[in-house]
């Protein structure tokens, strides 16, 4: 069974909403974020997450919707936009065609290649909500083919409620998933604002001997008063391991930073990470990321390192 605990809390949640009145959500808009939080989910590396939203046969495990993707060219992080181009709804089924804005990377974590590429689900209603029962890459779904699928729901005594309950809320799915999804990155994100990085006994190095393997990438497009993500690409060409990877930088005034510190942890060798500052421009023209300051362990030395300024063009 993929439900557990934190399932039978928010369906409780949905259940006492929908019957107040408080539920609003049409089945299109219900189907589609059921989609739109799976893509997220995938794009976030959050496997297990997506894998709880769906039932059916194309994917087997949380690490084959991993595979599944990869393999169609769409690595964890590569998602840059989603759009629902169609939704055909009919009783308790739903197709959809999702057109992905896709990037993928190189060694470097440069971006190489922009692409779009379409994805088509079969979506359930369910007593859980909208449930994902069909993934195709390949070709269209269509209803003419469309069987319901049987989704397994553990009988408890929250059940007593919902089966007497009028309405099932339609976003059950969506809570579960969104709810558990924010509350562990707001929890991450605290985290990550209450560390510190600790420069002190660390031996300076050149920064030609580091900017071969960390790449600052801004985005193409950088308009004022929007939130973009400033990545920042790590990787190991060694064969030891990298400790307590951590990045800081300067901001100037014209911009608002949310965490000036990256914290990267653990690199093993071989292994590419990314992080991002996000930040949101407050005037047009160039801004810089000044002074990128970089702290890590190697072979039991400690090392710091600062990099040439980063540039943004802002519109």
């Amino acid at each position: 069974m993929k439900y557990g605990y934190y399932t039978i809390i928010l369906l409780t949640l949905v259940i006492f909403i929908s019957t107040s009145g408080c539920a609003s959500n049409s089945p299109e808009d219900a189907s589609e974020a059921s989609v739109i939080a799976f893509l997220n989910a995938v794009n976030e590396g959050e496997t297990g997450t997506a894998y709880g939203m769906y039932e059916g046969v194309d994917f087997l495990a949380p690490a084959s919707i991993k595979m599944m993707f990869e393999n169609k060219g769409i690595d964890q992080g590569g998602i840059k936009e989603i759009n629902v181009v169609s939704n055909e709804i009919s009783e308790s089924l739903a197709i959809l065609k999702v057109e992905c804005s896709v990037s993928s990377f190189d060694l470097t974590g440069k971006v190489k290649d922009n692409s779009i590429i379409p994805i088509y689900f079969r979506v359930q209603d369910s007593e859980l909500g909208w449930i994902i029962t069909r993934v195709s890459f390949d070709y269209p779904l269509s209803m003419e083919d469309a069987k319901l699928v049987e989704v397994e729901v553990e009988k408890t005594s929250i059940d007593l409620i919902a089966d007497n309950a009028t309405f099932i809320g339609v976003a059950s799915v969506i809570m579960l998933v969104s709810g558990l999804y924010l509350d562990k990155k707001d929890k991450a994100k605290k985290k990550e604002k209450n560390r510190v990085i600790d420069l002190s006994g660390a031996t300076p190095i050149q920064k030609e001997a580091i900017e071969q393997y960390i790449k600052i990438i801004p985005p193409q497009q950088i308009k004022v008063g929007g939130k973009v993500a400033v990545d920042v690409w790590i990787k190991n060409f060694t064969q030891q391991p990298y400790y307590n990877f951590a990045m800081k930088a300067k901001f100037g005034t014209t911009v608002d930073i949310e965490n000036p510190n990256l914290f990267f942890d653990t690199i093993a060798p071989g292994e590419t990470v990314k992080k991002s500052w996000i930040i949101k421009p407050k005037s047009s023209g160039w801004a810089s990321i000044e002074e990128p300051t970089v702290v890590f362990e190697y072979a039991s030395t400690k090392y710091i390192g600062v990099l040439d300024p980063a540039w943004l063009q802002v519109q």
